[in-house]
C-alpha cells in the first residue's frame, strides 16, 4: 500500500468487536495509552503491547493480537508508554511524576533521605529482548516547557513518542498540560507539542518557536475542550495524526470525545483531514464514555492496518473502567462488474 497522505483517507475502519480484547480487570481498573509491536517488529516473533494502570506501565504478549496474557510490570508508577526501535534495540519512553515509594525502616514508613523527585518528566530506557531494561534517563523534564504549567501547579507532560525524521532529526511529539473535564473529571492533555534533537537521548529542544503544535480552541468542532491524546505517523509525503479530541456535545449537554485524522506536510502544522470520524463513542457499553488514546500500525503481509485504542465506561457508584479494544482499517476493494 502507498503509505501517503492521502490514501490514510480512503482507508475504511470498522471494530474487530464489539467487546473489547483486553479487559479491565479488579486490579487494573483503567487500561490506558496501549502501544504494540507486530510478531515481525519483536525480538521473539510474539505480539507486545505496552500500556498502564494505576500501578505501572504493563506488559502484555500475545499470540495472536486479540488473546492477550499480562506478562509483568514494567515501570512502576509509570504512565503513556512507546516504544522506538533502532539497530536491534528497543527504547521504552513513558512519563513519570511519582518519587519511589517510601522506604520502610525500623518499623516505620519513612521517606527516602535524598530529595524527593516528584515532577513530571519523560523516561528512556533500553532492551534487546524486551525483558531486561536499562536503567533509565531523563529524555524531558516539563520544567523546560513553559506552557506545560497552564493552569497548574505543577507543569506535566504525557504521552511521548519519537519518531525519526527524512533528515535524521529525532521528533519527540507529545502532551503538554492538562485539565479535568468540568462534568466527569476525566483528565487529558491540554495543548500538543514538538521537540527535537539530533540523538535519540537529547537534549531535545522546543520546534515551532517554542509553542505548542496545537491547543483546544472554542470554535472547534471536535477540540474546544482539550487536544486529548494523538498519535503521530511518518508517511511518504507528510504526516497524519489520530487524535482522541475532546469536545462538548450540545445535543447531549456533555462531554464527549472523537477519533480523528489530521493531516500536515512537514509534522508542525497539522489540519483536519476532510474524512469522517474514524470512531465515537457509543450510546452504552464498555467504550461509552470517552475514546482515550490510539495506537496505529500497518500490517504488510495482511494488507491491513490495526489501530489499537483505550476506551472507557462508567455504571453507577462502579469506579470508571478503562479497556482496550481494536479497529482494522483497509482500502475500499474495488468491485469488478460482469456485464
Amino acid at each position: 500500500m502507498d503509505s501517503n497522505i492521502a490514501a490514510f483517507s480512503k482507508i475504511s475502519w470498522y471494530p474487530f468487536s464489539d467487546e473489547p480484547v483486553i479487559r479491565s480487570l479488579w486490579y487494573m481498573s483503567r487500561l490506558c495509552d496501549p502501544f504494540f509491536l507486530f510478531p515481525s517488529q519483536s525480538p521473539d516473533g510474539k505480539w507486545h503491547l505496552f500500556g498502564h494502570t494505576w500501578v505501572g506501565v504493563e506488559h502484555f504478549i500475545s499470540e495472536n493480537g486479540i488473546s492477550w496474557e499480562p506478562k509483568k510490570m514494567v515501570v512502576l508508577r509509570g504512565h503513556s508508554p512507546s516504544v522506538y526501535q533502532e539497530n536491534g534495540v528497543y527504547y521504552l519512553i513513558y512519563e513519570k511524576h511519582n518519587a519511589s515509594l517510601p522506604a520502610l525502616r525500623k518499623g516505620r514508613l519513612k521517606r527516602r533521605e535524598q530529595e524527593k523527585i516528584s515532577y513530571s518528566r519523560f523516561e528512556i530506557c533500553s532492551s534487546t529482548d524486551l525483558v531486561l531494561f536499562s536503567e533509565p534517563k531523563v529524555l524531558l523534564d516539563s520544567r523546560e516547557v513553559p506552557f506545560a504549567q497552564d493552569d497548574l501547579k505543577k507543569p506535566r507532560i504525557s504521552r511521548p513518542q519519537i519518531i525519526k525524521d527524512e533528515k535524521g532529526l529525532y521528533r519527540l511529539y507529545f502532551g503538554a498540560s492538562h485539565l479535568s473535564l468540568p462534568d466527569t473529571r476525566q483528565k487529558t492533555s491540554r495543548h500538543f507539542a514538538l521537540a527535537l534533537s539530533s540523538t535519540l537521548e537529547g537534549p531535545y529542544a522546543l520546534a515551532n518557536e517554542g509553542e505548542p503544535l496545537l491547543s483546544p480552541y472554542a470554535d472547534d468542532q471536535y477540540r474546544n475542550m482539550a487536544v486529548g491524546s494523538i498519535k503521530v505517523m511518518k508517511t511518504s509525503d507528510g504526516y497524519v495524526a489520530f487524535e482522541c479530541a475532546m469536545h462538548w456535545d450540545k445535543d447531549r449537554a456533555k462531554t464527549t470525545s472523537t477519533l480523528i485524522q489530521l493531516e500536515s506536510s512537514d509534522g508542525i502544522l497539522f489540519k483536519p483531514s476532510f474524512r469522517t470520524a474514524l470512531l465515537i463513542p457509543p450510546d452504552r457499553g464498555w467504550a461509552s464514555r470517552y475514546i482515550v488514546s490510539c495506537d496505529i500500525h500497518y500490517k504488510e503481509d495482511e494488507n491491513c492496518y490495526y489501530c489499537y485504542y483505550s476506551a472507557n465506561a462508567k455504571a453507577g457508584l462502579f469506579p470508571v473502567k478503562e479497556s482496550i479494544g481494536l479497529l482494522l482499517g483497509k482500502l475500499p476493494s474495488l468491485r469488478k462488474v460482469f456485464i
